[in-house]
């Protein structure tokens, strides 16, 4: 046979371990896994020796901004970051506008999508107070989830509890996730109130203004909820080990919700507000150093479902408007091109995560959950080439101005990383060559839930 691809002398991730062995791609599919392939069989070789070989990572909650607010970020250079990043599938929130909670703003999303996306992606409809009739419309067209907020955002409007309980039960009769974001309304601006009124309003200040209590009841009721109606939830961000608790409480009952985290979560804390300033802004909150580590014995303990960027990027301006009130700076931080290798250096290099269980949370358990698998989020004959090659003994510095995001500022900037993303493969085509996207606007795919099995 004659390889598209030839990937010599890696290690192999696979769903039943990690084994040396070539990788052998033709026509977007890996079609060989085998100890020793001839080179001259192939078209193209990359030699992987001493890097893993990894399904492509899946980034499963990211804010591109576009349509509505590109002056920050949009589809190309969102992706290019991920890209580099070594992610290989984006699936994209709908806080933009006009907002997707309608089949013709979904389709244009779409479409400016096709567009520029160097890599693919799936796009997540808006479940809004009375659009039942057009959600069906975007599950009929391929919308990969839908995602609603308990709390005020200016992009997506908040539901009420008769309204989650509605949508839930119309969801419950579909194949497809629900994901909410978890906070109380009523404690988070009771509290943001009389933070600010007391004239506490310094970036340290913010998570008091958001406090555990907010996210803890929320979640406590969204899983109620689900359990009830039966709807496939997502928990989004998740922040604190209790909540997560929760989370497992009921999938012992028999509900269908699922757990997400973030690097910010994992990594940052309260304590490194003060010098991170309106750049750490985010919601839920940063929590403490302590919570940060039980969010990590969370991890070992297989209770939570992946990892996420939860992407959000403003433009510094944008940010600096909380400078002298931290509740007005716009929540969100930036990490779509470092939150895998900060999750590999912090967990596998760190903490000693095992590269499967690095494999399980950095693509395939969202793979399934969002019906992308078998075809995505893993290394197996017959399943898309979408891989992502990481030399595990790389030691770098996060750069800022180095991201490929358009918009060049993280919470990050001058943090060691160990681990290195040093090829990104969509489709069995080199996306990323370690330094620099080498593939053109518009080459990424945008993908529908998987509906047949590979045999």
């Amino acid at each position: 046979m004659k390889y598209d691809l030839l990937i010599k002398h890696g290690r192999v991730v696979t769903e039943k371990g990690a084994v040396h062995a070539d990788l052998g791609v033709k026509n977007g599919k890996i079609v060989s896994i085998c100890s020793a392939i001839d080179g001259k069989q192939a078209k193209k070789m990359i030699d992987a020796t001493g890097q893993y070989v990894l399904p492509g990572f899946i980034d499963p909650h990211v804010h591109l901004n576009d349509p509505g607010m590109t002056n920050s970020e949009d589809f190309y250079t969102g992706t290019c970051a991920a890209a580099a990043g070594g992610v290989t599938t984006v699936l994209e929130h709908p806080l933009t506008f006009p907002l997707p909670d309608n089949l013709k703003a979904f389709n244009n999303k779409k479409e400016i999508g096709e567009s520029k996306a160097v890599i693919h992606f799936g796009l997540f409809g808006a479940c809004s107070a009375e659009n039942e009739k057009e959600m069906e419309k975007m599950i009929e067209t391929g919308a990969i989830a839908f995602k609603t907020f308990l709390t005020y955002s200016p992009e997506i409007p908040m539901l009420n509890d008769g309204q989650i309980v509605d949508r839930m039960a119309f969801l419950s009769k579909h194949d497809i996730v629900l994901a909410i974001h978890c906070e109380n309304n009523d404690i988070v601006e009771f509290y943001s109130k009389k933070m600010q009124d007391a004239g506490h309003v310094q970036p340290e200040d913010y998570p008091q203004g958001r406090p555990e209590i907010s996210e803890l009841e929320a979640v406590s009721r969204m899983c109620l909820f689900a359990h009830k109606t039966g709807c496939k939830m997502n928990v989004a961000h998740c922040t604190l080990e209790e909540a997560v608790q929760v989370v497992h409480h009921y999938k012992q009952l028999g509900a269908d919700i699922s757990v997400e985290t973030c690097p910010h979560y994992l990594i940052l804390h309260q304590d490194m507000m003060k010098e991170l300033g309106v750049f750490s802004i985010c919601n839920p909150p940063l929590r403490t150093e302590e919570e940060v580590e039980k969010l990590w014995n969370c991890i070992f303990d297989g209770k939570i479902d992946w990892i996420c960027s939860d992407h959000a990027t403003y433009t510094v301006e944008e940010k600096m408007a909380g400078k002298d009130n931290a509740f007005k700076a716009p929540a969100g931080v930036t990490s779509v091109e470092t939150c895998f290798p900060l999750f590999f250096s912090e967990g596998v290099v760190k903490r000693g995560l095992s590269i499967e269980d690095f494999t399980a949370l950095s693509s395939t358990n969202a793979a399934k959950r969002y019906r992308l698998y078998p075809h995505k989020g893993r290394i197996a004959e017959g399943a898309d080439a979408d891989v992502t090659i990481l030399d595990p003994k790389i030691q770098w510095v996060i750069d800022d101005q180095k991201l490929k995001q358009m918009i060049k500022w993280s919470p990050y900037n001058g943090r060691k990383v160990t681990g290195k993303v040093m090829k990104t493969i969509v489709g069995g085509v080199e996306v990323y060559d370690g330094e620099n996207i080498v593939t053109a606007r518009g080459t990424g795919r945008y993908l529908t839930p998987v509906e047949e099995e590979i045999k």
